[in-house]
């Protein structure tokens, strides 16, 4: 008899990552998906974490998001059980994500992101500033 495995922390961690990182790159899952080849009902399904990526799938995720596999690992032993996954800052971003794909008008599309890339190069001229 199989048994099914259970998806765990680690399962949701690294599908949270894979979120995180969707969002801030402005993707939709459905691009995403297209990227990685398998429906956006099972990317969904990764970064919720109830099913297990394999090491191979992790490797073809992390290249289309341009990261190294151990980004998705990281901060892993210090993650606290007790503290939800979507973080505020998570929950931002999809919201801004989810408003921009409302915007229908190209331009206002183009005069939105020029306005977040001024706003990100203006913080990180305030980081190095400090």
């Amino acid at each position: 008899m199989i048994q099914k495995r259970a998806c765990n922390e680690v399962d949701k961690h690294v599908g949270g990552k894979i979120l995180s990182l969707r969002l801030a790159n402005g993707w939709s899952r459905t691009q995403l998906a297209d990227k990685i080849d398998v429906t956006q009902q099972q990317l969904q399904k990764y970064e919720k974490g109830t099913n297990r990526i394999s090491v191979s799938r992790l490797v073809v995720i992390a290249k289309a998001l341009s990261k190294n596999i151990s980004y998705f690992y990281e901060g892993l032993e210090a993650a606290d059980d007790s503290e939800p996954m979507a973080t505020q800052h998570q929950r931002m971003c999809i919201e801004v994500s989810r408003n921009f794909m409302k915007i229908k008008n190209s331009e206002h599309q183009i005069a939105v992101n020029t306005l977040i890339k001024s706003l990100a190069n203006r913080s990180m001229v305030d980081i190095d500033n400090h």
